[in-house]
């Protein structure tokens, strides 16, 4: 923008020597663009700053890792890249052999302690044995069962299963590759609520408040501006938290904090996929009409989008 008055201010001077009211090029006419470029940012792109921050969007989702609860191979993944899922349906199954077989050997275990507390409450009803026997059999009995439900739940995490409703967005996952309980395998994410945020920094977001009009443009959606309001304010950095541990916490290292806005965008029914960049702007309560200024730079970054 500061090009264009620039050019705008040396058009009007070549203009003034074209129809002769300035006879010539002088010295203070060719250093003048930088008087108007120091005049411009302080007058105008210096406020704008923090009357009316500008940064990037990006549009982002909720994901849920998916970490199978038992190993072992692999033996089908029926889900596929970018398919719609819904919760419960199947994305991959591990070998389940081995867990029928340890549920088995649990089942007969517990079918065992029982008919040993059955006999034990026999006797214990002819006073052939002390309380503490039949006690101690029904002990093994709770424990029996506690190892076939685990082994019951094992089997059935052989079948992993979508936690949400949404897409894998990379299936990497072969029959054949040996999973470990616990390892991150594949994601799945909800496409369904997409969350628009915006990038701002420290100094910029001090006058920034929810329900404040903003603007819009996106790289996929050239030529296209869309309005927007200020939604939730994330003021809270990484580096800003440190474990309470009991020790005297290391001195943080200072950077140049960044903050997310979240932005409520109609977007007119555009379809925006997961991770589209882009810049907004918004015109808080201070701007009053510098914000023109603001919008133009926006719509020309829009259409520069084209290129």
């Amino acid at each position: 923008m500061i090009l264009v008055l620039i050019a705008i201010w040396m058009g009007f001077l070549w203009l003034l020597v074209k129809i002769g009211i300035l006879k010539k090029w002088h010295l203070w006419m060719k250093l003048s663009p930088i008087a108007v470029w120091a005049i411009a940012m302080l007058i105008i792109f210096l406020p704008l700053n923090w009357t009316a921050p500008v940064g990037p969007v990006s549009v982002v989702v909720d994901s849920v890792q998916v970490r199978p609860a038992v190993g072992g191979p692999v033996i089908d993944v029926p889900v596929t890249s970018w398919t719609p899922l819904k919760v419960g349906d199947i994305l991959f199954r591990i070998d389940p052999e081995p867990f029928a077989a340890s549920l088995r050997q649990a089942e007969a275990r517990l079918e065992l302690a029982e008919d040993q507390l059955k006999r034990k409450n026999e006797l214990l009803a002819r006073q052939a044995i002390a309380q503490a026997e039949a006690d101690a059999a029904e002990a093994e009995v709770e424990m029996a069962r506690a190892q076939f439900n685990l082994a019951r739940i094992d089997l059935e995490n052989t079948e992993v299963k979508a936690p949400l409703d949404g897409i894998v967005p990379s299936v990497v996952l072969l029959p054949g590759n040996q999973v470990t309980a616990g390892q991150d395998v594949m994601a799945v994410i909800d496409v369904s609520q997409p969350v628009i945020a915006m990038i701002v920094k420290q100094n910029a977001i001090r006058n920034v408040k929810p329900g404040q009009p903003a603007e819009v443009v996106f790289r996929s959606l050239p030529g296209r501006t869309f309005s927007a309001t200020v939604g939730k304010l994330h003021l809270s950095a990484r580096h800003a938290e440190y474990d309470a541990d009991g020790k005297t916490p290391d001195v943080p290292e200072v950077l140049d904090t960044t903050y997310a806005i979240e932005l409520e965008v109609d977007l007119q029914g555009a379809t925006l996929a997961p991770g589209t960049s882009g810049q907004a702007a918004i015109l808080t309560d201070k701007v009053g009409p510098l914000g023109i200024i603001r919008q133009i730079t926006l719509r020309m970054t829009t259409w520069l989008n084209y290129l």
